[in-house]
């Protein structure tokens, strides 16, 4: 924690030089007032607020947050000093820390898997007041609320998908699949003729495809949140919805679609990005499962690929992982709270237009606001984002989790666990989840 603080603070020293030209006198801790001596040589007081923020990655979005930033200070009495860490350096674990001592941190962004451990400990102030969340449209709002309080304002949507190449698919006869029934046909006619199917990974590849078949006819139900309600208190277990995702996932294994000899150590040592994008890039496989921010990425490997963006097939079609790429949240401690909700307000409407225009929104977050597709190759995902089923990566209305617990399991298939125990070990899992929350 010592080498983040002082790592945090010589940044807020340079960033405080180049946001707020003129400040003449010390500061003190940050969050504090302090003297500052405007143009007319006359000494007044200015808050200082702080937003902490990850900073690596095609998705952090830190270099358009600075210039939002500095646009704010420009127009405002009140300024924001923008710290951050990237995700690897363990942002997470320094966020917690940093709220858990009451250092400030007015205005954060949090990731997916924070949200539930952060909300446990009271760190969110409910923005449900906000117009920015009456705006949000029904897909970004679910994603909002976490327990009864809108947690975030989400500042653009994403979606775990399937990448499929078609060069490959046209060599062997195929066309995109429609559904699973396609997907199965796709994967068996091409291992028959020597060619890998799927790409591989210890993320994408295994949670993706394996969440969508186990929970596909949970989130298409009308009443989906009764049976939210039921899996948090145990009248219903989450093994019985995953068996069919477990199943699909270990049939692959088995046949090779993956890739001969797959086992769960191998899988693990595969960094999302590292071979399943060139796989898919370079023709050796003819379906990656990602998000949609991972579109550059597979352009930059084979500009020259002939591919499209999809849902992910589930009996009788497909359907969409969506997740929010950035939570924008408020410290309900904020010395500044006004301040800080005023920054969310200016941030969640002047960036998110502006991100809109520059065609950086993935999927739209807002109701009525105008938005063009950024990339032609992701309408069939766009098509199913507007019209078809919608699973959360990470429901934050479970009171247990998801996306991590399922990758786990899914390497234990690959070891040999079949997919009867896989999801007999995801009850107890819940279980125990269940029983430490009530704590």
């Amino acid at each position: 924690m010592r080498k983040c603080k002082r790592v945090s603070l010589y940044a807020a020293a340079f960033l405080c030089a180049g946001f707020l030209s003129g400040c003449q006198a010390g500061s003190d801790n940050l969050g504090n007032q302090v003297t500052v001596q405007d143009d007319a040589g006359q000494m007044q007081e200015e808050r200082i607020l702080t937003f902490f923020a990850p900073v690596e990655g095609k998705s952090s979005g830190a270099v358009s947050y600075r210039e939002m930033i500095d646009r704010y200070n420009g127009e405002h009495s009140s300024k924001l000093v923008f710290e951050g860490i990237a995700t690897a350096d363990g942002y997470d674990r320094y966020l917690e820390e940093r709220l858990d001592a009451g250092a400030g941190d007015d205005v954060f962004i949090v990731n997916e898997d924070s949200v539930k451990p952060l909300y446990s400990k009271d760190h969110f102030y409910d923005l449900s007041a906000l117009p920015a969340f009456e705006k949000l449209n029904a897909n970004a709002k679910s994603e909002a609320v976490i327990g009864d309080i809108a947690y975030c304002i989400p500042m653009n949507m994403t979606a775990y998908a399937l990448y499929v190449n078609l060069d490959v698919l046209e060599k062997y006869g195929l066309t995109p699949p429609k559904d699973l029934e396609d997907f199965n046909t796709c994967c068996e006619t091409m291992k028959g003729q020597g060619q890998t199917p799927i790409s591989l990974s210890r993320w994408h590849a295994t949670a993706v495809p394996t969440i969508a078949n186990g929970l596909y006819k949970l989130y298409n139900a009308s009443d989906h949140p009764e049976q939210i309600e039921k899996l948090n208190t145990g009248e219903l277990q989450i093994g019985d919805y995953m068996l069919e995702g477990f199943g699909m996932f270990r049939e692959a294994v088995q046949k090779g679609w993956y890739g001969d000899g797959v086992n769960g150590k191998a899988v693990d040592a595969l960094r999302a990005g590292e071979q399943d994008i060139p796989d898919f890039a370079s023709g050796r496989t003819a379906f990656y499962f990602g998000p949609l921010e991972y579109i550059p990425w597979v352009e930059e490997t084979n500009s020259k690929l002939d591919y499209q963006v999809q849902g992910v097939p589930v009996p009788g079609g497909t359907v969409l992982l969506t997740s929010v790429v950035s939570r924008l949240c408020v410290n309900p401690e904020s010395e500044y709270l006004e301040d800080a909700l005023d920054f969310v307000t200016y941030l969640s409407d002047d960036y998110y237009r502006e991100s809109v225009k520059n065609g950086d929104v993935l999927l739209p977050v807002y109701e009525n606001v105008e938005f063009e597709l950024g990339n032609e190759r992701m309408r069939p995902a766009y098509e199913t984002y507007l019209s078809g089923v919608q699973i959360p990566a990470e429901d934050m209305q479970l009171k247990f989790g998801c996306w991590d617990t399922v990758r786990e399991l899914c390497l234990s298939i690959a070891d040999g666990m079949t997919d009867q125990e896989a999801a007999d070990q995801y009850n107890r899992i819940q279980k125990e989840q269940l029983e430490k929350y009530k704590q």
